[in-house]
């Protein structure tokens, strides 16, 4: 047999009276559901009075409810002590920032580092300036010009020989 009717179940029963035969018929030999039901019937009928009975009492029951209703939740509820509190999360906030000013690495002072592309070239200036092999001469010679080129109010040897074969 069929499980109990849902509290769903039972209220689509009182409130469409042509509901499915299977519930219907579950109602007819389930005498707890038929008594879940009943009660059911029972306390829709009577909401309209308890509803009428509400709607008749004053603003002043209302006030005396909500009163008691704070009374009681001000009693259950122990009040929190704000100066404690901020104290002692000043407390921690000052043990976290101890801690990690302690952990915390010295700050490494380091000196200025030259650029290393500054620094290769330099160094290829000096080993091209120095002796070159007569088959690397055209490569000292590019370089250098590179070098004069590089300064800023330098000119190229070849930028000189053109300007005095201009006159």
């Amino acid at each position: 047999m069929k499980q109990h009717l849902s509290e769903e179940e039972l209220s689509e029963l009182l409130l469409a009276p042509q509901a499915p035969q299977v519930s219907n018929a579950h109602l007819a030999t389930c005498a707890s559901c038929r008594a879940e039901q009943e009660l059911m019937r029972r306390v829709l009928g009577e909401l309209p009075s308890l509803v009428r009975v509400v709607a008749q009492k004053t603003d002043s029951f209302f006030e005396k409810q909500r009163t008691a209703i704070w009374t009681e939740i001000v009693t259950l509820q122990p009040r929190k002590e704000f100066p404690v509190l901020a104290w002692a999360l000043g407390a921690a906030v000052l043990v976290v920032a101890g801690l990690l000013l302690s952990i915390a690495p010295a700050p490494v002072r380091t000196r200025a580092e030259a650029d290393p592309d500054h620094e290769l070239m330099i160094q290829l200036e000096r080993t091209l300036q120095s002796e070159v092999p007569q088959a690397l001469e055209p490569a000292a010679l590019l370089a250098r010009e590179i070098t004069q080129n590089s300064r800023p109010n330098s000119s190229s040897p070849v930028r000189k020989k053109e300007s005095s074969h201009e006159n």
